[in-house]
């Protein structure tokens, strides 16, 4: 594509990368930018735009986050289909010319993918950094093995059987720069039919693989107490996606009982496969850490995958599977699947991160945090119950907030935008699957300490008085 004319402000209060995400954002909506185009690559829009290359790539991870874009290795950055994202407001593109200015970003965001900035563990990652850079890593500049380097895998397969209970190998592990990645690297390896089953709700990301690779999907409900497994038995389809542990966005977790009889589906045919995404699983809250589903597995039909996004940074595009032994057989005979798509210096900071137990220390450290970050939040808003009630909160960086007040999700919408607030309604991620009351997800794992109080303090009174206009 050409380069687009980005209108941001270096003396602006907002932050550039925010002000760049916006800008690609409102172009994709407006449809001045179109489902296929191209990006310009991050070195390219940075030294047209005069900013850090840094700075493009956290929009980037901001707009492939939300569904806007996507990553195709070794090719660049998409736009995606936003056909597939309910809520998107496609305005006439002479609307859009008409706008003088660009939105600016709400002053209270309860944003989903953000880390805790603050406490992002800087010296250790410039320690490692400057050890990868040195000349006794000439290693570092060729090209690695297309699963990920051996001690990443190594450190990553010992992480998981301690943490999560994963069984595994090193090399049953392959390491990719995101979950989209994956996801189409095992629909490659997975035998006869590929139609899939994805729990509804869910994020727009994974059927948008699916739908690129014109691989048919159904939607399954989430219950309660997780993935509706009467539908799973009665299906047709072999392949079913789950994030059990912490059903994204709803915060479900899925039953031992459901679990054993997903398990037990899945053992009935060598072609069925359970795709676990774990993708927050190290913040849990309350209770006792539920080991991981692959855990149980005993005929090899799981196959695990997660992401160092919310334990680290989304910005170091880590992210990991473990393949039963069919598949990673089979994975080691294809000549020219996708792999090798980690830069190996950004590898090697992660690896030292972990075996140095600097990994663990960082986690427990941020489980403190984001609890303290929670409770400050719903400590408020618990107060409150004829206006709200709260769901999914035990486990991750958000929760779901039902709105008890009788508004319609319209109003509940205009009365965020009258309050300057940010918050994703849930049925963002539904797409057959009706509500009831509407809802909202909440995130708060990049909110600043100091901003917490005034954050609840304005999403209460959002809800508590009617705007008239």
């Amino acid at each position: 594509m050409e380069m687009l004319m980005f209108d941001i402000n270096q003396r602006a209060d907002q932050p550039i990368y925010i002000q760049l995400y916006d800008n690609i954002k409102q172009s994709i909506i407006n449809g001045r930018m179109h489902e296929g185009e191209k990006l310009p690559s991050k070195r390219q829009l940075s030294q047209y735009l005069s900013v850090s290359q840094t700075t493009v790539e956290n929009a980037y991870a901001q707009l492939v986050d939300e569904g806007y874009i996507y990553s195709q290795p070794k090719s660049g950055f998409f736009v995606s289909d936003i056909e597939t994202l309910p809520l998107t407001n496609k305005a006439p593109l002479a609307a859009f010319h008409s706008q003088q200015n660009i939105t600016p970003e709400p002053a209270y965001a309860f944003n989903l993918g953000m880390i805790d900035q603050a406490h992002f563990p800087f010296d250790q990652f410039r320690k490692y950094a400057k050890e990868a850079f040195e000349e006794l890593q000439f290693h570092l500049v060729e090209p690695g093995h297309k699963q990920g380097d051996d001690a990443l895998r190594a450190q990553i397969s010992r992480y998981l059987f301690h943490s999560r209970g994963v069984q595994s190998t090193p090399e049953q592990v392959i390491v990719a720069s995101s979950t989209e990645q994956l996801l189409s690297i095992i629909t490659d390896l997975l035998p006869g039919q590929k139609e899939m089953m994805l729990e509804d709700p869910i994020y727009p990301q994974v059927h948008q693989v699916l739908k690129r690779k014109h691989i048919p999907y159904r939607f399954v409900p989430v219950e309660k107490d997780g993935i509706a497994m009467n539908t799973i038995e009665n299906a047709s389809q072999h392949i079913v996606y789950i994030t059990p542990s912490h059903q994204f966005p709803t915060g479900v977790t899925m039953s031992l009982k459901k679990r054993m009889r997903l398990l037990k589906w899945a053992s009935a045919d060598p072609q069925r496969f359970i795709i676990e995404d774990d993708y927050d699983s190290e913040f849990r809250y309350e209770g006792k850490p539920i080991p991981a589903l692959q855990s149980l597995d005993q005929t090899g039909s799981v196959i695990y995958v997660s992401t160092f996004s919310k334990s680290i940074s989304p910005t170091i595009r880590v992210a990991y599977a473990v393949l039963p032994e069919s598949l990673i057989q089979h994975y080691q005979t294809i000549e020219n699947i996708e792999g090798g798509t980690v830069p190996r210096h950004t590898q090697y900071i992660v690896s030292q991160f972990m075996e140095t137990n600097q990994f663990e220390r960082h986690l427990n450290r941020m489980r403190k945090i984001y609890r303290h970050k929670r409770d400050r939040i719903l400590q408020p808003l618990k107060q409150h119950p004829a206006l709200f009630d709260i769901s999914g909160e035990k486990t991750g960086m958000h929760f779901i907030l039902t709105i008890k007040n009788g508004w319609s999700e319209a109003q509940c919408i205009k009365q965020l935008k009258h309050y300057d607030i940010n918050m994703i309604p849930l049925s963002h991620y539904l797409y057959e699957t009706q509500q009831v009351q509407p809802q909202f997800v909440v995130g708060f794992g990049g909110i600043h300490e100091s901003e917490i109080e005034a954050h609840v303090q304005q999403l209460i009174a959002c809800f508590q008085h009617e705007i008239t206009s």
